[in-house]
């Protein structure tokens, strides 16, 4: 009879040990998997439909006296807005777009065209104006005050904000669009001498990719603009203490292809701003921005200046994200103001 050997027991510790390690790597990736299907989607949700759209439905007579066109809705609706007490927390926005100004895919796009005070109208340069993701044409009006006097200004809402077309939201992809149907009513109804765009946040990666491919722009500011879309989703992330945040910011990128169709990516203004090429470019940037990513105004900076562009850069030191203009108002009125001059002469 053959004798049998007590089984080692520092062999059985090593394989119960294997066993739990295993499976403790299994329940870690389980984990993982679930945390980052739970980030896409959930963070896929809220790129496509802003969570807190601007409720502010100011226009330009009932918040400076001025008189403005309104561009693709009747501007005797505006009037139903005064029953609201406070113009910036209104409980629904005008009227909605018409059919007059439409992108290439057919959503409406409604806005308003303001008239400087002094200068030549219609023909006279014109600025126009593109808010960021969540905001309104109304949020936008701080901005055109600066520029009103010498400057026609254009406020628009893009695509699933204010009074323009449902659709998806997708950061500036199809928003390209929108833009794109501005400035051609812009060019068949007023013939400009100039334009320029001033894009903030999301308004300025849109303008970005518009200005690299279109002539029409003469001049280019970039307000609160990230160089790509992984770095800010990832920037916002980490501001707000969620962990892993770059495999969670592709999640939700990758969760923004699947609900929408379109690579959010696709139109990092980074790439674009080189193919700007020379013409014009202000790049204004807080200096306590945490939603853009910390390397974007490097970036933005070295891609204008290999595309071959000279771009003027400027920090307001105590600024968060998009709000340049509250935190030094001075100092941003005079950057933008001297910049057109140069560029719109």
């Amino acid at each position: 009879m053959p004798l049998e050997l007590p089984e080692n027991p520092r062999t059985a510790r090593r394989a119960a040990i294997s066993r739990w390690v295993s499976l403790a790597l299994i329940a870690i990736m389980i984990l993982l998997i679930a945390y980052l299907g739970y980030a896409g989607y959930a963070g896929s949700g809220q790129v496509v439909e802003p969570p807190n759209p601007s409720t502010d439905c100011r226009t330009p007579a009932s918040a400076f006296g001025w008189p403005y066109e309104a561009i693709n809705y009747d501007i005797a609706t505006d009037a139903a807005l005064d029953a609201f007490t406070d113009r910036t927390a209104c409980p629904k926005q005008g009227a909605p777009a018409g059919e007059e100004l439409t992108a290439s895919d057919g959503k409406r796009i409604a806005g308003w065209y303001i008239p400087a005070v002094v200068g030549a109208p219609g023909t006279g340069a014109t600025i126009v104006v593109a808010h960021g993701y969540g905001g309104n044409k109304s949020e936008m009006l701080e901005w055109a005050e600066i520029l009103h006097r010498d400057y026609n200004v254009v406020l628009f809402d893009f695509r699933n904000h204010g009074q323009s077309a449902d659709a998806p939201t997708t950061l500036g992809v199809r928003e390209r669009q929108d833009l794109r149907a501005v400035l051609d009513w812009l060019e068949a109804t007023k013939g400009p001498s100039g334009v320029a765009v001033l894009g903030v946040s999301m308004g300025g990666s849109v303008a970005v990719n518009v200005a690299a491919g279109d002539l029409r722009v003469d001049a280019l500011i970039l307000d609160s603009t990230h160089a790509t879309i992984a770095n800010a989703v990832q920037a916002r992330l980490e501001a707000q203490g969620y962990p892993l945040s770059l495999p969670a910011a592709w999640s939700i990128l990758m969760g923004g292809l699947v609900r929408t169709g379109e690579d959010i990516s696709s139109v990092d203004p980074v790439q674009a701003i080189e193919r700007y090429r020379d013409r014009p470019v202000l790049l204004l940037f807080g200096g306590r921005d945490d939603k853009i990513g910390r390397g974007a105004p490097a970036d933005l900076q070295a891609a204008a200046e290999e595309g071959g562009s000279a771009p003027r850069v400027q920090i307001c030191d105590d600024a968060e994200h998009a709000q340049l203009i509250e935190a030094c108002p001075d100092e941003y009125r005079d950057w933008v103001l001297a910049f057109l001059a140069h560029a719109l002469p």
